[in-house]
């Protein structure tokens, strides 16, 4: 991942140049990690860029927000207009976005009250896993750190200092040489990988958990039951073992990042054959279809850059 031809962000109301993109030592969020962010892809449709299901990712980012008590001084319009701003500025197609608020410089202090600043950067491409992994299945392993539970911090909550969690998980899993890790819930059940939700395949049914295993209600997870249901497999929703991950036919995992990741292995014991499954398979190329407005019946997922959206303005000097 690399920033080196990006250049401009939105910054509370402006384009700002990528090198005046900056933020005060003071500022909250970088002290006490109160922030919250989202995740979006866009992707070439019809030789233009079209961003999915936009509106889904903006109602938990406010929603995420309000839970940490802060206000986006910002409406969901106004968001659109500069997420597809910030688009055409950088002169992107295929792109990751990133809409973040946080409390901004004004003091310190863990009662500290401050204003909410909003910030979106936009750029070409972002990746949890390699693309080998993407193709010949996920090394997956049990993590020492468990998921943090709801009664602890909000698990439904998209915030940046609750990454500190998925980070840890990731530096320990990667250490051990494996693509990527699974964190159980305090139960002792399945949770989620560090930063993707966990689905597992038996015959026509596909199973994966919620929000009462301690999970971040995916979109991407979210889109997959849909699709699912659309290609004529069973879908279940409810808690997961490791055991029901080591027995299935197969596994794989979902988010805006990694999109499908099929998982070969758990902590070195095979999962099915070893390799991405059929029912994997099919489950993505729907999603790859969807996302590139193949499927017309998902085509209330795009957002595509309108004519008067190449247009864009309000940039500082």
């Amino acid at each position: 991942m690399t920033f080196e031809n990006i250049r401009w962000t939105w910054m509370n109301g402006e384009f700002v140049p990528w090198a005046e993109s900056t933020v005060p030592l003071s500022t909250h969020a970088l002290h006490y990690g109160t922030g919250v962010f989202e995740g979006i892809r866009s992707y070439t449709v019809d030789g233009e860029p079209a961003i999915f299901r936009l509106d889904a990712h903006l109602e938990r980012f406010y929603n995420s927000a309000a839970v940490y008590g802060m206000r986006v001084p910002f409406t969901p319009e106004q968001l659109t207009e500069a997420i597809c701003g910030l688009i055409r500025r950088n002169r992107l197609t295929e792109s990751y976005i990133r809409p973040l608020a946080y409390v901004g410089g004004e003091t310190l202090g863990i009662r500290a009250q401050g204003s909410t600043e909003t910030a979106i950067m936009a750029w070409p491409h972002m990746a949890h896993v390699s693309e080998q992994s993407r193709r010949r299945g996920a090394k997956l392993t049990v993590s020492p750190y468990r998921k943090f539970d709801a009664s602890m911090m909000p698990t439904t909550a998209k915030a940046c200092g609750q990454y500190l969690n998925s980070r840890l998980a990731t530096m320990e899993a990667s250490r051990r040489g494996y693509d990527e890790a699974l964190l159980l819930n305090i139960e002792g059940t399945v949770a989620e990988a560090a930063v993707a939700n966990v689905f597992v395949v038996n015959g026509r049914t596909l199973r994966t958990n919620d929000e009462k295993s301690s999970i971040l209600m995916g979109i991407t997870r979210d889109s997959i039951l849909q699709l699912a249901v659309a290609e004529g497999f069973d879908v279940e929703v409810g808690a997961i073992s490791v055991e029901d991950l080591r027995q299935a036919d197969e596994v794989f995992l979902c988010g805006t990042a990694s999109e499908i990741v099929p998982v070969a292995e758990l902590d070195g014991s095979r999962i099915g054959r070893g390799t991405p499954g059929p029912v994997t398979g099919q489950i993505r190329s729907a999603f790859d279809r969807a996302k590139t407005g193949a499927s017309r019946e998902w085509d209330h997922w795009l957002h595509r850059l309108a004519a008067e959206e190449m247009q864009v303005s309000g940039a500082r000097s």
